[in-house]
């Protein structure tokens, strides 16, 4: 019997709802499924066949220790599912400067520093009066500010909620009315998508903000960019999600999701059977 681990976190240390499907899968299929905390103790995982990242969704405030846990899993010789390679590389939001020089639909991008005149001045650059101003160690839009460049008060704000540098970006107005769409990619194959939309007046499409998801059918310039977009990672991956904007000049990446995922399987007929007899396989290997 293979025994997978599902990386979670110390605060919600059990599987998340999202995950919950696929484990119900992988254990009719005759493996054994654990959660165990990224952050607890670290033998666990050395039991176990193949560890799938799945919901460390604290690691963005603990970064350095986050890395040296994968460091860790590395020097045990442990299979893990993304590989540890293209988690370091995914962890730092600077892999999306990356993936703009390598062709991505990135919106315009500057690396700032936690601080008003650094964000401002960015913004001047680019001739922006709104942007948005997101952590380069984040998760769940945490840290994440809409700042204007007339509002002294809110970019020193926007700089105290950064804490390590940041990325400002103009703000892509359809993230309001249309919303972000997401398509989940195991190996190159598509498998499924979903839109998340945020509340009115937000651009915050997380459910904890407010927003809401539902299943969604891409269309063929979407999924045209997404795997050219995934063709062109420097690192393998076992999985991947790939967040964008249907703008009106066309689709706009967002994120590549490669760590801590949520992969909305409930809408996609048959993801939660894709994923767990694709982790059945990783185990055997």
């Amino acid at each position: 019997m293979p025994v997978i681990a599902f990386a979670t976190f110390c605060a919600e240390p059990e599987l998340q709802p999202d995950d919950a499907p696929i484990a119900r899968e992988l254990r009719r299929l005759g493996a054994e499924v654990r959660p165990l905390p990224w952050n607890g103790p670290f033998e666990p995982f050395a039991e176990c066949d193949l560890v799938a990242v799945r919901s460390t969704w604290d690691y963005a405030e603990t970064p350095h220790e986050f890395l040296a846990w994968l460091q860790q899993l590395e020097r045990a010789h442990i299979e893990t599912t993304n590989p540890p390679s293209v988690m370091r590389w995914n962890a730092c939001k600077d892999y999306l400067l990356d993936l703009g020089a390598r062709g991505a639909p990135l919106a315009p991008t500057r690396k700032v520093a936690p601080d008003a005149a650094a964000i401002r001045a960015a913004m001047l650059e680019l001739g922006l009066d709104e942007a948005v101003v997101k952590p380069v160690f984040g998760a769940g839009a945490s840290g994440l500010s809409i700042v204007r460049a007339a509002d002294a008060q809110g970019l020193d704000t926007a700089a105290d909620a950064l804490q390590y540098d940041g990325l400002l970006q103009p703000l892509v107005p359809e993230i309001r009315t249309v919303g972000e769409v997401s398509l989940t990619f195991i190996g190159a194959d598509f498998s499924h998508a979903a839109i998340k939309r945020a509340a009115p007046g937000s651009i915050l499409i997380h459910a904890e903000h407010g927003g809401s998801t539902a299943p969604y059918t891409p269309t063929e310039e979407e999924l045209d960019v997404a795997r050219e977009v995934l063709r062109t990672l420097p690192e393998p991956y076992d999985y991947a999600r790939v967040d964008l904007v249907p703008a009106a000049a066309g689709p706009v990446l967002m994120e590549v999701e490669l760590i801590e995922p949520e992969l909305f399987v409930i809408h996609g007929e048959g993801a939660a059977q894709r994923f767990a007899k694709f982790l059945l396989a990783r185990a055997a290997r």
